[in-house]
């Protein structure tokens, strides 16, 4: 069965939209163009970009503190997931990596409908947990054999350092090296966990094929990183968040110093990034119940860091699209990130142009979510288009209090 809607705007390779034109879908792939049928829907209005991806999810964590998360009971624990998974597909998320937490026999309890297509990372191999297993090695075996296509190494330390830890490698580059070695022989990629400092040469060296958060990423970091066709995923709002935290008294006030310097940094490494041609693709680092379902927010606080809305419209999408691809089984059966002939089905129509400030994480921006050519959230019909959607001047998501809802809205 194809369905087609006409007068639609699509999301193009630079990150600005077509014409309005014809869209169809059948058998879980997208088709441009063609003769407009009688039972053609009307998408005069509507926006259609590729499906969003989170590189950088924790869908198994509903709390900040890992204490209260082993608190929760395994059939709680496995529900709040489920939920988040839901939420975070009608957020207009299609495909996920999870960075920690979640395993293989959790997410199969989820059908596949009612989640992301997610690639998993399993367990976060720190030096605790490296030493615990007998090495570096033989964790990124045992995160392997339990389903990872990701090796995720901490290799920085990270919000909760005491005061004046300073940005020493926690690996050596070997160490590195083999994880990556090992991730490579099953087709599994490594995704480095690093602030800044000598970590991120040995991530760039060693040939792993992304870097987490990344702060303190230097100019010339950004401009190798870039030559070995790398990913930047720098998870900016999450930070913020954590201020909050601190400023609400939820996480100690030793915490600031060390995390407002980073916060500071953040948005100079995006910028270096995007100048040395480093791919940037967008990443929450969510784990509380309160943030998943907020993902889109991310794409705001890629703005504000300095993006155009374009570059960060492909960075929500294509880039993330094309890391993941990477390690994806069948890389022919993966979605791409775009909105072409042939290309899976992932897509988030809107009612608004989400190049307008603020309008893509507007909670009432989606019209309709489809995964694989199925429409898994939301509904589409003959209905009038939408009227153009106001927007404001600028995003205000660092302003506004958190509440402890699945749309944060800015």
């Amino acid at each position: 069965m194809t369905t087609a809607l006409q007068a639609l705007r699509v999301l193009r390779e630079d990150g600005d939209f077509s014409a309005p034109t014809r869209v169809s879908w059948a058998d879980g792939r997208f088709g441009l163009g063609g003769e407009s049928q009688p039972e053609d829907l009307d998408g005069a209005g509507f926006w259609l970009i590729p499906g969003l991806v989170d590189t950088h999810l924790h869908a198994a964590w509903h709390a900040f503190d890992a204490a209260d998360r082993l608190a929760m009971s395994a059939d709680d624990a496995q529900r709040a997931t489920a939920e988040t998974l839901a939420c975070t597909l009608a957020a207009g998320v299609t495909s996920v990596r999870d960075a920690g937490g979640l395993d293989a026999a959790t997410l199969a309890l989820v059908p596949e409908a009612a989640r992301p297509l997610a690639q998993l990372s399993v367990s976060l191999i720190d030096r605790a947990a490296a030493d615990d297993a007998g090495g570096v090695a033989a964790a990124a075996d045992a995160a392997l054999a339990s389903g990872a296509r990701w090796v995720k190494l901490v290799a920085t330390a990270g919000v909760a350092a005491p005061a004046g830890t300073d940005l020493e490698p926690v690996f050596s580059r070997a160490e590195i090296e083999d994880a990556v070695d090992r991730a490579a022989r099953v087709g599994a990629g490594v995704m480095v966990h690093a602030w800044g400092g000598r970590a991120i040469d040995d991530a760039i060296e060693a040939g792993a094929m992304s870097i987490e958060h990344g702060m303190y990423l230097t100019e010339e970091q950004a401009a190798r990183a870039a030559e070995r066709e790398m990913t930047l995923v720098p998870t900016l709002r999450i930070y913020h968040l954590v201020q909050r935290m601190i400023a609400e008294g939820a996480l100690p006030a030793s915490f600031a110093p060390r995390v407002d310097e980073a916060v500071a940094q953040h948005s100079t490494a995006v910028r270096r990034a995007r100048d040395a041609g480093l791919a940037i693709a967008l990443g929450t680092d969510y784990g509380t119940t309160a943030q998943h379902g907020t993902n889109r927010r991310e794409f705001d606080a890629l703005v504000v860091a300095g993006l155009t809305p374009q570059e960060a419209l492909i960075a929500s999408t294509r880039s993330g699209a094309a890391l993941l691809t990477r390690v994806a089984p069948d890389p022919s059966a993966a979605p791409d990130g775009r909105i072409a002939d042939g290309s899976v089905a992932d897509g988030v129509i809107l009612g608004a142009d989400p190049r307008a400030s603020g309008a893509l994480s507007d909670p009432g921006a989606i019209v309709a979510v489809i995964k694989g050519g199925t429409i898994v959230h939301g509904a589409l019909d003959n209905r009038p288009a939408p009227a153009p959607r106001a927007s404001t001047s600028q995003p205000v998501f660092l302003t506004t209090p958190l509440t402890n809802t699945r749309e944060d809205h800015p």
